[in-house]
């Protein structure tokens, strides 16, 4: 009798563990988001970006402007707004630090949401001039808020580019591509008789030396830049563990955009944040056994001066512009801009430039400066939507 009720106490007991630590698991995992979509407040910017009470004013611009690509999702933009134009002014605390040591990434994201606010100009009625800062990227200080560009708006009646109702469908595609599939030829000649600015040239390549010197290049500096504490550290600062911190900022990167398998984006939601190192690590094997290999195009974006605010933020507008087209054509696009950043990052620590030489073997003119590298292809998966703020969240009205 005493052993029999000794042994059904401890089955009892072990069962109330099991609840117990099963309950556990499932109010981490909801907590987490194992079972959901990325949805709620901080998505709803996608939605929302033409509402009928934004039609015909600057804001809807604005409401454009902030769906734009941007550097691991910083937002690093304000929106000054009047009846007359919008100032887009550069939020220089919302830098990557050694990622972006001349914020010359940050500028790239201002030019993105330049054009798509150029894009929207029309459909709300609106002619637009665009008016960039001059001046260079390293005379720029850190810490406060400085003008990147101008919008002069008046009113017109004109077309309405097919871009425009693009906007909401492009988003960064980190999974894996179907090379096999190729990429198409109508798409590629488009891509490159694409209008850029004076000072911006673009290099697209599909196979052969150059696209397997450019695929190296980018699994180089993706492992240099893992082997550099500062950088990785600045780089994690961005990095949103769970639900209720996107929540809170509204920014930055989250596991749903990762490029993850569904079994292992569950995983890594359920689990601690990993840290600086081996997360980064984790990235610099996904760059080199899934974005690099399966990508149909590899491309680059040069310019006359990398360090150039004008060139910057054109080298923007046209990324933009070329994701924008990707996206109307079914296609995925990814920046890789890795051998740029370590550009920056030698020339920061006044190393020796062996970033910009390898650059300079696929080039091959001294006149022109990588400053933006970049995949695309067929995509096998579908992504999920990255966080925004919201308009009221980033626009001062003057």
């Amino acid at each position: 009798m005493t052993t029999s009720l000794t042994r059904r106490r401890i089955l009892q007991g072990a069962g109330i563990l099991t609840l117990v630590a099963a309950g556990g698991a499932v109010w981490r995992a909801h907590d987490r988001g194992v079972f959901a979509e990325p949805s709620g407040a901080p998505y709803d910017p996608w939605e929302m970006w033409n509402e009928p009470e934004y039609a015909g004013t600057p804001i809807a611009l604005v409401a454009a402007g902030i769906l734009a690509s941007n550097p691991h999702n910083t937002q690093p933009w304000i929106f000054r707004v009047s009846d007359t134009e919008i100032e887009v002014l550069a939020d220089t605390s919302r830098h990557l630090g050694s990622f972006d040591p001349y914020l010359r990434e940050m500028h790239i994201g201002l030019g993105c949401a330049v054009e798509n606010m150029v894009l929207a100009a029309p459909a709300n009625g609106f002619a637009v001039e665009v008016e960039a800062a001059p001046g260079a990227l390293t005379a720029i200080a850190r810490g406060g808020l400085v003008r990147a560009a101008t919008l002069r708006l008046s009113r017109a009646d004109t077309g309405t580019d097919p871009l425009y109702e693009t906007i909401p469908l492009r988003h960064t595609n980190r999974y894996a591509y179907d090379r096999s599939r190729g990429f198409p030829e109508e798409l590629l000649r488009g891509f490159a008789a694409m209008p850029a600015a004076e000072n911006v040239v673009i290099s697209l390549f599909t196979e052969g030396e150059e696209y397997e010197a450019l695929g190296k290049a980018i699994i180089d500096a993706t492992e240099e830049i893992v082997a550099d504490h500062e950088m990785i550290e600045d780089s994690h600062a961005w990095f949103r563990d769970g639900p209720d911190e996107m929540a809170r900022e509204r920014s930055g990167l989250a596991l749903d955009t990762a490029g993850l398998s569904p079994a292992l984006l569950a995983a890594a939601k359920f689990l601690p944040a990993l840290p600086a190192e081996q997360s980064h690590a984790a990235w610099a094997g996904q760059t080199r056994d899934s974005h690099v290999p399966t990508a149909a195009l590899l491309g680059l974006i040069s310019v006359r001066d990398r360090y150039d605010r004008p060139q910057a933020l054109a080298t923007g507008r046209l990324w933009q512009r070329l994701h924008l087209s990707a996206s109307a054509a079914g296609i995925a696009m990814h920046p890789l801009n890795q051998p740029v950043e370590t550009i920056d990052r030698e020339r920061q620590l006044d190393k020796e430039a062996k970033s910009e030489a390898r650059l300079a073997k696929i080039v091959k003119n001294p006149e022109w400066e990588p400053t933006f590298c970049f995949r695309g292809g067929y995509p096998t998966r579908d992504t999920p939507k990255s966080a925004r703020r919201g308009v009221d969240a980033v626009t001062e009205e003057t």
